[in-house]
Order: structure tokens, then sequence, then C-alpha cells
């Protein structure tokens, strides 16, 4: 069987991206159009488990797969690396399948339950593979913790499954293992992930960040305490109400003070990237600084049942998170790692994506207000349909300069033209 090279598996995250971004314009577009063949439901579980396996831990498990097994993304993986993406993309595009039919039913619960080996898999493969000197660096030291919460996050799915099975009636609980697994998703494997990737790339340009390893440390020790953060619509006694706040002050210091280290080594960072790249990470920090400001405002109770009882509020603090840090992070990464094209119509591309997420975001914003206010302003659904628009355009736009001149290429390597016999 012949093997698929990284920029190989870089495109097909790529196309699956894709797919995230048609099912979210689909969403959008299922409010302003009756699309009777539709399920929003089920489209929305079909969305996010893509997202979230065939797109993100798809691209990190490949990135820390080049990393660790000491690749470049110009050559190929090891063979074992190689079939555990293709069991991970088998188990994804059986769970968009299965979701956008059925919803939760036995085939996705199937797929999802059989993606959760992936993790643990990997995380052994990782182990094995990374050098001694490898396992003392800061950037590793965020991978590995970042592979120990993916692992920890499957306990919110096995609790969910238990829930659902023997007390289908105790909402509390069924969200609180949603949370759970969301939690470690969004702030352990995918946060800890991109930050390992960076302080690699960091140490590739000899740049070194004072208090690196006490930054990890305080990081990684608060992530479990500020779950708390997740369900504090709950009700809790007050000395853990103090932990949350806590915790939440803690890792919105100890990124800030990362945040300052960065700046003031700004022009060694710059001198490694590209204008473009330079604007698109520094709307990262911008969105990161956002983020745990947001999470530190939400360690309030007051504060947290507001930001719950407002869907766009919520939905816009997960795009955030999704899209303005570890989606355009990710894409940076391949970028500045030649996985992508650096060219100016690959540099157009995630100029018009990150357009949308701006636009996306503040439609969100003026939505949550709107709700807020008891105001109703017109033309916010097809305002954020045409969001959603512009962040599949931006993709297209980097699909063609990625994908459509390879192919172009192979088909003329492959068909070899022959001269015309004579007739006389």
């Amino acid at each position: 069987m012949k093997q698929i090279t990284i920029r190989g598996w870089t495109r097909i995250a790529l196309f699956n991206l894709f797919i995230v971004a048609c099912l979210g314009l689909l969403m959008r577009l299922k409010i302003l159009l009756p699309l009777p063949w539709l399920d929003q439901r089920f489209t929305l579980h079909a969305h996010s488990h893509f997202a979230f396996s065939g797109w993100i831990s798809h691209v990190l498990m490949l990135s820390v797969a080049v990393l660790v097994s000491e690749r470049t993304f110009s050559g190929m993986l090891p063979v074992r690396y190689n079939r555990l993406l293709a069991f991970n993309l088998f188990c994804s595009y059986g769970m968009l399948v299965s979701f956008l039919i059925q919803g939760y039913a036995a085939i996705s619960i199937t797929f999802s339950t059989l993606s959760i080996l992936v993790c643990f898999i990997f995380y052994r493969l990782c182990q094995t593979d990374i050098s001694v000197n490898g396992q003392k660096q800061v950037w590793y030291k965020f991978i590995h913790a970042a592979l120990i919460f993916n692992m920890i996050s499957c306990l919110g799915t096995f609790l969910l499954a238990w829930t659902m099975a023997t007390q289908p009636g105790n909402t509390v609980l069924r969200l609180a293992s949603v949370y759970f697994y969301l939690h470690f998703q969004y702030n352990g494997w995918f946060f800890f992930g991109i930050m390992g990737l960076f302080h690699q790339w960091l140490y590739l340009q000899k740049i070194s960040l004072p208090n690196a390893l006490i930054q990890f440390r305080l990081f990684a020790i608060s992530c479990v305490p500020i779950y708390l953060l997740s369900i504090n619509w709950m009700a809790f006694p007050a000395a853990l109400h103090v932990l949350t706040i806590l915790t939440a002050l803690i890792q919105f210091v100890v990124f800030s003070s990362f945040v300052r280290a960065l700046w003031k080594r700004k022009d060694k960072i710059a001198a490694g990237l590209s204008p473009v790249m330079r604007c698109v990470l520094t709307a990262v920090a911008i969105a990161s600084v956002i983020k745990f400001g947001l999470q530190t405002a939400s360690s309030l109770p007051t504060i947290a049942h507001f930001a719950f009882g407002l869907r766009p509020v919520v939905i816009a603090y997960l795009h955030l998170v999704l899209l303005g840090i570890i989606s355009l992070f990710l894409i940076c990464w391949l970028y500045m790692n030649k996985a992508l094209k650096t060219t100016r119509v690959t540099a157009f591309g995630i100029i018009i994506f990150v357009s949308g997420i701006i636009f996306n975001e503040f439609f969100l914003l003026v939505q949550g207000i709107s709700s807020l206010s008891d105001t109703y302003i017109s033309g916010m659904s097809q305002a954020l349909a045409i969001a959603a628009l512009i962040l599949v355009t931006g993709i297209v736009v980097i699909l063609q300069e990625n994908i459509i001149p390879v192919a172009k290429s192979s088909y003329c390597q492959t068909v070899k033209l022959t001269p015309p016999r004579r007739l006389d």
C-alpha cells in the first residue's frame, strides 16, 4: 500500500476543515431556508465531532508525530503513524456520516468509542519515539501534558454513556459530563498542544523565554481545578467558588506574563515570520488574551449565570477558541513549516479566513447584546450566514492553491505524450 506523505496528510486536513466550514454554513442557511432534508441537531453533532477529530486532532497528531519522529513536512512519517492517522480518519468520517443520518445512535456512538482508542495508542507511540533530549524540552512537556489531558477527556465520554444508560433524566450530570469532555479538549489537548508546537518553533529559532517551565507547571496544575469554571452555574460551596476564581486569575496572570515575554522578543520572533504571519499570530495572541479575560470574568457566579443563559455569547466564545485561536494557529503552523505553499494566494486565503472569523464574532456579539437588551436587530441571521460563507471562501482559496495544482502536476507526470505516428 502506498504511504501518504506528510504534505498529503496536510491536504486531507484542509479538506476536512472545508467540510467543517460547509456544515457551519448549512446550519446558518437552515435558519433562513426550509431545507427539509437537513436536520439541524444532527448536523450540529456531525459538525462538532468532525471538527474535533477530523480537523484539530488530525493536525495536532500529524504535527506532534513529525516532531517526535524527527521528520520534516517535506518527508514521510513512519508507517505506524500513517496507519493511526488513517484509522483516525476512518473514525472521523464514520462519525460525520452517521451523525448526519441518525444523530446519537448505535453507529455514531460506535465510531466515537473507536476514536477514543486513537488517543491512547498515539500517546504510547509518542512516549516510545521521543528522544531523551526531547523529553527535557519545555515544548515536549506541553505536548506530553496535552496527550494526557486528551486521555483524561475520555472520562467525560464514559460518564455521559453511563448517565444516559442509568440516569437518563439526570440533566445536570449529563451536562457536567459533556462539559468535562469539552474542557479537557479545549483547555487541555488543544491549548497545550498548540503551546507545545509554538514553543518548539521558538526553540528552533533559538528564542528562549524566561520562566517557561514555571509557566508550564502553573498552566498544568490549574487546568484540572479550572474545570469548575465550566460548571460554575451549578450550586457550589463557597470554597469551590474561591478556588475557581483563584485558578482563573492564575491562568490569566501566567498567560499575560507569557505575552509580555513574547513582546520583549518581538523583533527576533518577527525576523522568522512573513508579514502576513506576523499579523495572523498577533490576531491569535489578541484572541487568546480576550479568551483568558472572559474566562476570568466568568469565574464570578453572577457573570457565569449570565453567560450560560445567552446562546449567542456561548457560541461566540466557543468559536473564538476553536476558530480564532486553535484553527488559526494550526493554519499558521502549517504555513510556517511550509506544509502549505508559502505563496501570495495561500496568504490571501488565510486573510479571507481571518476576516470571516472577525465578522462571525462581531455579529454574534451584536446578537448577544440585542438579546440582553430585548432589542430585535434584523438581518443578523443573514449576516452570520455571510460570515460563514466568507470562512468557506477563505478555505477554498487555500485549497485551490495547495491541492488543485498538485493534482494537475501529478496528472501531467502520469500522462506521457507521444508524437503521432507517420502515416506514410
